[in-house]
């Protein structure tokens, strides 16, 4: 195979997941190791990857993340769906985490549950708790522009005082051999770190998130709930996922 196919297929196998393992490139190539390691440093070079610790992602996807605007605007109907869905696990007096994101955020309006406190990270989602007359507190840290989730030291030393009954959390992959993975390794140590503090944790993923693989990996703790959409159950693939996860969205 000539240098520019390989490099096409390189990029075309990428844009399909995001990430891959150097020797998944290696098997779709069908090239040795040596090889793909140099298409990788010019792909590099030229700015359409970039190489990671035992592979490769594309810069588009794994490194500029959408801005918040953008993500609501997204499968938003699904995501008011999962919001109401997860809001629904939310009991009286329970201390809860709300993560950063979109689909987070489509929670709260769904709220019934009576003298809880939410901490959270999302500065998005302030106001609408406040709204909801939900005693709230935000975790200090940098601001990222794209989010407006805090992140950083200082965002985790705050963390570390509380503990929850429920973490909530949103994340943009999900893949039965990778896990979990989001493109941005400050905010996968927030979930992280989260998910440690809380007794239950629910990750929160529409139909688009399956079969995804971002940069940063943020590791399971032994009981997560994904709560999904009917239209993500219905796809082909999510039977795979429900014999490893446990999840509420419908039945199969």
């Amino acid at each position: 195979m000539i240098t520019e196919k390989r490099h096409e297929l390189i990029l075309t196998e990428l844009s399909k997941k995001d990430f891959l393992t150097l020797q998944e490139l290696i098997d779709r190539t069908e090239c040795s190791a040596s090889t793909i390691r140099r298409d990788l440093s010019k792909l590099q070079q030229l700015g359409k990857l970039k190489r990671v610790h035992g592979g490769a992602t594309l810069n588009q996807s794994s490194l500029l993340e959408p801005n918040l605007a953008d993500k609501r605007s997204t499968n938003h109907r699904e995501k008011q769906e999962i919001g109401r869905l997860a809001a629904q696990q939310i009991e009286d007096n329970d201390c809860i985490y709300l993560d950063a994101g979109s689909t987070t955020l489509e929670m709260i309006p769904y709220i019934q549950a009576q003298d809880i406190i939410v901490v959270t990270n999302g500065l998005t989602h302030v106001e609408e708790l406040l709204k909801q007359g939900i005693r709230t507190l935000i975790i200090g840290g940098e601001v990222k522009s794209t989010t407006f989730a805090t992140v950083g030291v200082s965002a985790v030393e705050t963390l570390d005082r509380y503990r929850f009954d429920k973490a909530f959390l949103g994340m943009n992959g999900i893949d039965l051999k990778y896990g979990l993975t989001t493109p941005d390794d400050q905010e996968a140590i927030i979930k992280n770190k989260a998910m440690g503090l809380a007794t239950r944790n629910f990750v929160l993923v529409d139909h688009s998130k399956f079969n995804k693989v971002y940069f940063a990996h943020v590791p399971l703790s032994d009981e997560v709930t994904l709560v999904t959409s009917k239209k993500a159950i219905e796809g082909t693939t999510f039977q795979y996922f429900s014999e490893k996860y446990n999840f509420i969205g419908g039945t199969l």
